[in-house]
């Protein structure tokens, strides 16, 4: 079927191309058009302007009327008539001048430029003009208005023939003029007419378009159904042939994977049976072998080339031989087994021989026969015995770990729970984390698997020796005499483990703290005997260490103390109970004061002053010293902003505090908020917060001494490396610590020691301050040896910020403090804010 009628394409065509045409003859009309108007426009324009030099004109035969009132306003004033006056000839003489002038305009010389005597008029008005102005001042005189009225009168004929040709002119213009308009007006007339029709063709000619437009489209619409209907017939036929081709593409994929699922049943049969971690055979009812696996061949060193398939399964183990890899002790068992009656050998069975052991699982089947699974287990069975001594023995020293001791401790109290007794020791390691942060983890671990090493040699055939974790050990001694025994295996331990250890080619020295629990009472439990345990080990930590202490009654309240302190220390300081102190410091070559230190006091309200060497060291453990050393350092320089700026402020740093990573930040923003200069702060440091030169610690120190804040070493002398931190750290002070200072005047040692610690601070360039005087002989023995800075009792003692404020509005000097004092109270225990 057609799409279109026959013809009607080359009709359609003709129509577009004279519709075309005609749009543009129409569209060029429309140009012409406007082309035309234009130029009528600017003919108006030009005849418009024309009109205005009829002003021009009309103000030449106004002249003519002005110069007759100024002769009747001229004439008055010679007849003295009411109402005459100068001024008013003065205006009317102006008004002439005026209209005269209006003359000398382009306009009205171009207007009248047909009549070349006009030219000679107006220059003979402007000269009697000129002659009547030369009057206008005496015009009051006698004869000068009569000579001025004569004047006037000379002007009369030219002014009247120039109001008769500029008349006469203008009417011309104007005629010619007014017919230029109507022709003008009569074609704008005819092209407007003449556009409004093109309009109307052009309307008509787009409204046929529109309509051949219409009938386009709609014969697109139809060829686009047609061949949407086209497409879809093709389509159908498509999915039909494609259908069947789908169902022969099927049936063929089904019978290839029928054969090939047969070959890979096959193929994984073949593979699962070989590849099984245990020998597999399979045995009829006559026990003659069916199937062997690889695995089994392998087990039982059966070669490739060695037929056994239908051989008896007893003449199989016969063949093998013993020694080889099986003992002859197992061959013989699995012989038995074979030969065994069904009912006999259908089961799970475990055979062994002395280095081997083999786990068998015979299962029956229908027809007689029966399948064999053979499992090597040897290694299996060496792994749980490993894995059984991992987990109740330490990875490193191999002792008994705390599992083990439970275990033990828990059966020695289950035998002496009627009658005898038995210790439990523990002991940690002395400074092992000073050896372990200075010469490494793995010579640490060194150094416990020699200690573990040495408390094997301490104990009897009963005792056992565990590691509990890190440098912690137990010891159960089982079955002791009496007291005396335990304190001697104390002391033996203590006195082994301080011995010198030679690790890693480097000497090192250790101690050992024991904490001794007694078994003797049927209330206790392995619990309780820990606890004990570590309380007393606590106690000989705290007393010093390198010594043990048996467990007493009074320790747990001493526990139970520390445990209330710990948990009041949490709130102490938003409840107000802690504050600052102060401590002068003195400059021994002048006797003032140089400086003051800051000490943190902690009066609690039912207890009431407890001293910074019980709660600073909680709050260390704890981590509290961090919030408490921010308020510390924060409320000592608001103190010392408001004293005079040569007086600085000493306040302590924890070791947890250096190595907290915002605490340089801290320090910048108290130091930005109080107002304090950083020349004026001074940090004191302890030898314990250097240890094991964490990279953490040494960047804090150098950013706080580049903030310019003094660092001070305390308690110099009293750690393990203090020459070597010297060198290695920062520091501008050295604080030399009490114990020095004490034996100044009786021993000679002491004094020895002070000097040269004095003399090579001043080498180094560093200032020196002793700490601990408490007599006035002191000061003066350190005035001599040259020490820099002073502190004790003697000097001060410390006071809250109003009496510092006092003493240095006194302007406090130490012969202030020479007066008799009270004997000094007894020394406190340092700490870190202490």
């Amino acid at each position: 079927m057609g799409i279109f009628r026959s013809g009607q394409p080359s009709r359609n065509k003709r129509k577009a191309a004279r519709t075309r045409f005609v749009l543009l003859t129409v569209l060029g009309g429309f140009t012409l058009a406007a082309c035309y108007t234009l130029y009528v426009s600017i003919q108006q324009g030009q005849t418009v302007d024309r009109l205005a030099t009829y002003d021009d004109a009309f103000d030449a035969a106004q002249g003519t009327i002005e110069l007759m009132r100024l002769q009747n306003a001229v004439a008055g004033l010679a007849l003295g008539l009411p109402g005459s006056s100068g001024n008013l000839v003065e205006i009317r003489f102006w008004i002439v001048e005026n209209r005269v002038s209006v003359l000398s305009r382009p306009s009205f010389t171009e207007f009248v430029s047909g009549h070349p005597e006009i030219a000679g008029v107006v220059s003979q008005l402007k000269d009697q003009l000129e002659q009547v102005r030369t009057l206008m001042p005496n015009l009051h005189k006698p004869g000068v208005a009569n000579e001025a009225i004569l004047a006037l009168e000379a002007l009369d004929a030219p002014m009247t023939q120039l109001a008769s040709i500029t008349s006469e002119l203008v009417g011309d213009q104007f005629r010619t003029d007014q017919e230029r308009l109507q022709t003008l007006h009569l074609i704008f007339s005819g092209l407007m007419f003449a556009l409004i029709a093109v309009g109307i063709l052009l309307l008509v000619l787009l409204l046929r378009d529109n309509r051949l437009v219409s009938d386009a489209n709609e014969n697109l619409r139809f060829l686009a159904d047609n061949l949407r209907a086209k497409r879809a017939e093709l389509k159908a036929a498509n999915e039909t042939v494609a259908a069947a081709n789908l169902e022969l593409q099927l049936q063929n994929d089904e019978l290839r994977s029928r054969d090939e699922a047969l070959r890979i049943q096959n193929t994984r049969f073949d593979a699962a049976l070989n590849n099984m971690s245990h020998g597999l055979v399979m045995v009829d009812r006559d026990r003659r072998l069916i199937v062997a696996n690889d695995r089994f061949r392998v087990m039982f060193r059966i070669g490739i080339e060695q037929r056994i398939e239908g051989k008896k399964i007893e003449e199989v183990f016969e063949a093998l031989r013993p020694g080889t890899f099986w003992s002859e002790e197992i061959i013989s068992r699995l012989k038995a087994l074979s030969e065994a009656s069904v009912a006999q050998r259908h089961g799970q069975f475990l055979v062994e021989g002395a280095d081997r052991a083999l786990q068998v699982n015979h299962v029956a089947m229908a027809d007689g026969g029966w399948v064999a699974i053979y499992d090597d287990i040897t290694e299996r069975r060496k792994i749980e015995a490993h894995t059984d001594f991992l987990a109740h023995h330490d990875a490193l020293t191999k002792l008994p770990n705390r599992l083990m001791l439970a275990s033990s401790l828990a059966q020695a109290i289950r035998e002496r729970k009627r009658d005898g007794f038995f210790a439990l020791l523990l002991l940690d390691v002395d400074h092992f984390k000073y050896v372990n942060d200075t010469l490494g983890h793995l010579a640490g671990d060194n150094l416990l698997v020699e200690v573990g090493n040495r408390l094997r040699t301490c104990i009897g055939e009963p005792d056992m020796v565990a590691r509990l974790g890190g440098d912690e050990f137990a010891i159960l001694q089982r079955a002791p005499r009496s007291r005396e025994d335990v304190a001697a295996l104390a002391e033996r331990v203590a006195s082994t483990l301080a011995e010198r250890y030679e690790i890693d080619g480097r000497h090192v020295l250790v101690s050992a703290s024991v904490g001794i629990s007694i078994f003797d009472s049927a209330s206790q439990d392995t619990e309780k005997l820990l606890r004990n345990a570590d309380i007393a080990l606590y106690r000989a930590k705290s007393e010093g260490r390198a010594t043990w202490r048996f467990f007493e009654a009074t320790m747990e309240s001493e526990v139970l103390y520390r445990a209330a302190l710990a948990a009041d220390i949490r709130d102490a300081d938003r409840r107000g109970e802690l504050y600052v102190v102060f401590q002068p410091i003195y400059d021994i070559s002048t006797a003032s004061i140089a400086q003051f230190e800051a000490l943190l006091r902690w009066n609690h309200p039912f207890l009431g002053a407890i001293s910074p060497a019980q709660f600073i060291p909680i709050a260390e453990e704890s981590r509290l010293i961090v919030p408490i050393g921010e308020t510390v350092l924060r409320r000592a320089c608001e103190t010392a902003v408001t004293w005079p700026a040569h007086i600085r402020v000493a306040v302590n740093l924890s070791p947890v505090q250096l190595e907290d990573q915002s605490f340089v930040e801290t320090v910048q923003q108290i130091l930005a908020q109080t107002g304090l200069a950083p020349t004026r702060l001074e940090f004191e440091i302890t030898e314990g917060a250097l240890l094991g030169e964490k990279a953490s610690v040494r960047q804090s120190l150098a950013a706080l001494r580049a903030l310019g804040v003094t660092l001070a070493l305390d308690d110099f002398g009293t750690g393990y490396a203090s020459l070597s931190y010297l060198h290695k750290f920062p520091f501008d002070k050295i604080k030399i610590d009490r114990s020095f200072v004490t034996g100044l005047e009786e021993e000679t040692d002491s004094r020895v020691i002070v000097e040269a610690v004095i003399s090579l601070a001043a080498r180094l360039g560093l200032t020196t301050t002793a700490e601990g005087i408490e007599r006035a002989s002191q000061w003066d023995l350190l005035a001599d040896a040259g020490c820099r800075f002073a502190q004790g009792f003697y000097l001060g003692r410390p006071v809250s910020s109003s009496v510092v404020r006092d003493m240095l509005a006194q302007g406090a000097r130490r012969l202030a403090f020479e007066e008799a004092l009270p004997p000094p109270p007894p020394q406190e225990a340092g700490g870190t804010l202490a």
